[in-house]
């Protein structure tokens, strides 16, 4: 093929042949990648292949062998490169685990998307069809990447989730541009890198558990305690959670726990030792259950007022009009929790009332929205 486009149709599984091709993109200053990932029996992703392209040169690496890949990848994640990927949030966690952190200047192009009319959350072949009248192949979705060797057609799979990168980023960017919605997107791209948390948050293992809310006070200690004990245990042994205990499972136990002081874990559960790991919970919800009961008291908070659920939707309702009028999805515009946090704590530097969406909204007809709301019946 000639190097004005070039795609490199094997999986580049050594060192050797790595870092040639590394060489042939290391000087662009728009690199488009792409992670397939297999995530089926094991807590972290396992990293499988990632695809690299600089807009002619294409190529697929073998992320499952042992070599130094933070080393090798040094000059492609430096801090003056843009990183073009599109739905961002697995892809980072991955480099996250393989670098060490996240590269400094990243273009998603589903976000982007998101300020353009386009549909929330949008697939990569959906928009590539929408704005390039291109059929990208997507039978080849379930693959189980971890198996080698791989075929051509899966390498050409992996390959066309890279290959128009380069130049749907070039088509987005300059949308945003011609709307002035470029700084709108940097600012609400960069608070949401900021709101995650790259590194597993143990204590708030319980907060996945949806099915709470109405058990009491102890039961709920109990559930909070085998959580925490759940999410320690998975990423000790890189297993899935539902692996080491379902959420009907640990609130079964809860229950049962608050009731006899025993710890019954299910019996058909072949992962976990019946003696240990019944004591281990057993001392967990204890000590759960004292730090618990020796914290301060929080005040209790006042009560949504009767004007609650009318004033979140007419706030709602009115942001949603705004994000129709400026074309940018209503998700981005009004996240519901972002509104139901801003009446909760009437809080002056929320992020609905400030930044970009303070240059989109009328400021007084927020006001008059929650007027009788923050002032009481």
């Amino acid at each position: 093929m000639c190097n004005e486009n070039l795609e490199i149709l094997e999986l580049l599984d050594n060192e050797k042949k790595i870092k040639e091709f590394i060489a042939k993109i290391e000087k662009s200053n728009l690199i488009s990648i792409d992670i397939e990932f297999m995530r089926r029996s094991t807590f972290f992703p396992e990293p499988c292949v990632i695809q690299f392209s600089n807009g002619t040169t294409h190529g697929c690496i073998d992320l499952t062998i042992n070599i130094d890949y933070k080393t090798i990848f040094e000059k492609i994640f430096n801090r003056d490169k843009t990183i073009i990927i599109h739905s961002c949030r697995q892809d980072l966690e991955i480099l996250h685990m393989i670098l060490g952190y996240i590269p400094n200047k990243i273009f998603d192009t589903q976000f982007a998307a998101s300020f353009l009319g386009y549909k929330y959350q949008i697939g990569y072949a959906e928009l590539i069809s929408d704005i390039f009248n291109i059929t990208v192949d997507k039978s080849e979705k379930m693959t189980n990447w971890k198996k080698r060797p791989l075929s051509n057609e899966q390498i050409k799979y992996a390959l066309n989730d890279v290959i128009y990168l380069n130049k749907l980023h070039t088509n987005l960017q300059n949308k945003l541009i011609n709307s002035q919605k470029s700084i709108y997107f940097q600012e609400e791209f960069k608070n949401y890198l900021n709101d995650i948390e790259w590194n597993p948050k143990v204590e708030d293992a319980w907060s996945r558990i949806k099915s709470m809310n109405n058990l009491s006070k102890n039961v709920k200690n109990a559930v909070k305690a085998i959580s925490i004990w759940r999410e320690r245990k998975a990423i000790n042994l890189n297993l899935p959670r539902n692996w080491i205990l379902s959420e009907k499972d640990i609130i079964e136990i809860s229950k049962n726990f608050s009731k006899d002081k025993e710890i019954y874990l299910p019996p058909k559960n072949k992962i976990l030792d019946k003696n240990k790991d019944s004591d281990e919970i057993k001392n967990e919800i204890i000590n759960f259950s004292n730090s618990s009961s020796q914290m301060p008291k929080k005040e209790k908070k006042i009560k949504s007022n009767s004007n609650h659920k009318k004033t979140a939707d007419d706030l709602y309702e009115y942001y949603k009009s705004i994000s129709v009028q400026n074309k940018i999805s209503y998700q981005i515009v009004s996240p519901k929790k972002m509104i139901l946090n801003y009446l909760k704590n009437n809080d002056k530097n929320s992020r609905l009332i400030n930044g970009w969406r303070r240059n989109l909204i009328d400021i007084n007809e927020v006001k008059t929205i929650t007027n009788d709301y923050f002032n009481g019946d």
